[in-house]
């Protein structure tokens, strides 16, 4: 009886299998080129879990083997993987295709229904709500704050140099000052609070830490194919649910502070008097103050879609431009020569002057702008992205049938020989005007494009300006490749070094707090 029960329990799952494998949206998927695939794992067991070498396979090897378009399943979820621009272009601008899916879904705890994870309706109405908080004039008002910042973090650079002689350089790993640093720039703009990540320790610091990194580690591994509750019942588990409450108490105390700060402005006529309207402010105002007085004034928003925007203003304004930073360093350490051209136009903007980067200046740095893009180009920070398709759509010739998920792969569309000529070699004359005018508009896509573009990249890129002119003025950066060969990018949420940064750090200032 025993043995009748299990082949019955067999002979069903083989039916349901077989009634999947043999499917219209199965075989559909299938006549895309792609790996060979294994019953139920797909093609899991050929994707490395370390990020560094999924990178590699997803992004390098198999566009090579199987072209511009390809099939990946992990398990019985199938991903259609692009890298070409025409092919960007139709899912990126597409007003059809706006949902992320249920990929993102490990990021609901932290973010909600932020703009990063939320589903097109809530994401259309806050979208509209939120995009004039980053209107250019608005942006102006936080150099003060970038400046601030990116001098703290050459003091605490300065500091971890050897004592003053004539050859008082040293090698320092440059990540964690660079993460501290946004981190800083990010709860300043963010929150309007200073929580000094640059120069103490805070519990809230800490929980953000610990609870990305278990987060990280969920991405790649076996939980995420069990429910919720088993996960939680485990030591990792506990420590999630510990430091996610951390981060969300500290959120919404700073928010029922500020809120009744800003009733207490509201009933004192303060923000009549000063002719401010929910985001046209001739003051500085975070960008949840701005949210408090959109909600105050009548905008649809609860204190939980508060929490949730400021959350993922903190996530995607932090580890984000931290990568970009890392990666910009590299490739100035790694091309002295271009690294001294950029020095030459800031000393022609600076002079000898280690005065505060302006909005005005930034708009004169073109060949710093340059090398930041090229460096966005090698080393994107968000290597990938994806879009749930809920309802077919012929790509290449292939149809892609409702139900799957587009696996956008910014990294390798940067590569792509055919676009970018020589695509390994860093050449920050490609973002020269005159190369940049006969290029496809998707073929460099570093905060991703169309509709549900990144809301905050001109934030991100005069925040970037800032903190590399600053650190350029005061330091020579070399990265020292026969030692530690070439840095390897990995692939978490955002592209990461995957052993660390070391930085030799040489000081181009007699007297650091003085003039050059």
């Amino acid at each position: 009886m025993f043995w009748a029960i299990i082949c019955l329990v067999a002979a069903v799952i083989l039916f349901f299998f077989l009634k999947w494998e043999y499917s219209t949206y199965v075989k559909t998927i299938n006549l895309i080129p792609g790996p060979p695939k294994v019953p139920v794992m797909g093609n899991a067991l050929l994707i490395p879990r370390n990020p560094y070498g999924s990178l590699q396979i997803l992004q390098e090897k198999w566009p090579k083997m199987y072209g511009r378009i390809y099939r990946v399943w992990v398990g019985f979820q199938a991903f259609v993987d692009i890298s070409s621009p025409p092919l960007m272009e139709e899912i990126m601008s597409s007003q059809k295709f706006l949902n992320k899916g249920e990929v993102y879904n490990p990021l609901l705890p932290w973010l909600g229904e932020g703009l990063l994870t939320a589903q097109e309706k809530n994401w259309r109405k806050r979208r509209r709500l939120l995009t004039p908080a980053f209107h250019f004039q608005i942006l102006d008002n936080f150099f003060d704050t970038f400046n601030k910042n990116a001098d703290i973090l050459c003091q605490q650079l300065y500091r971890h140099l050897p004592e003053k002689s004539e050859m008082n350089e040293r090698e320092i790993e440059v990540f964690p000052f660079l993460k501290r640093c946004t981190l800083d720039v990010i709860c300043e703009a963010a929150m309007g609070i200073q929580v000094n990540a640059q120069l103490e320790d805070s519990e809230y610091l800490n929980a953000v830490q610990k609870f990305s990194l278990i987060l990280f580690e969920n991405f790649f591994s076996i939980w995420r194919l069990v429910p919720e509750w088993i996960f939680f019942l485990t030591p990792k588990g506990k420590e999630y649910k510990k430091n996610l409450k951390i981060i969300h108490d500290f959120t919404s105390k700073v928010i029922t502070d500020r809120k009744m700060e800003i009733d207490e402005e509201f009933e004192t006529k303060k923000i009549e008097k000063e002719k401010e309207s929910q985001f046209e402010s001739k003051k500085r105002r975070a960008f949840l103050d701005l949210m408090l007085i959109a909600a105050k004034e009548g905008a649809d928003l609860t204190d939980t879609d508060i929490r949730n925007e400021v959350d993922t203003f903190m996530f995607e304004g932090h580890d984000t431009t931290a990568s970009a930073a890392v990666w910009f360093l590299y490739c100035m350490g790694t091309h002295p020569e271009h690294q001294e051209r950029v020095r030459e136009e800031l000393t022609d903007v600076f002079g000898d002057s280690n005065r505060a980067c302006t909005l005005e200046d930034t708009t004169k740095l073109k060949y710093l702008e340059c090398c930041i893009k090229e460096s966005l180009r090698l080393y994107p920070s968000v290597p990938n992205i994806k879009r749930y398709i809920s309802e077919d759509i012929t790509l290449n010739g292939y149809t892609v049938p409702a139900g799957a998920t587009i696996s956008m792969h910014i990294y390798s569309l940067h590569r792509n020989g055919e676009v970018f000529p020589d695509p390994l070699v860093f050449k920050p004359e490609r973002f020269e005007i005159e190369q940049i005018a006969g290029r496809h508009p998707f073929a460099f896509v570093p905060f991703s494009a169309g509709p549900r573009n990144c809301i905050g990249q001109r934030f991100a890129l005069f925040e970037e300006k800032v903190i590399m002119s600053t650190l350029l003025r005061r330091f020579r950066f070399t990265y020292d490749t026969a030692k530690h060969g070439p840095a390897k990018p990995s692939a978490d949420l955002v592209l990461k070094p995957h052993h660390g940064m070391p930085m030799i750090l040489t000081p181009l200032v007699n007297d650091f707090f003085g003039s050059k």
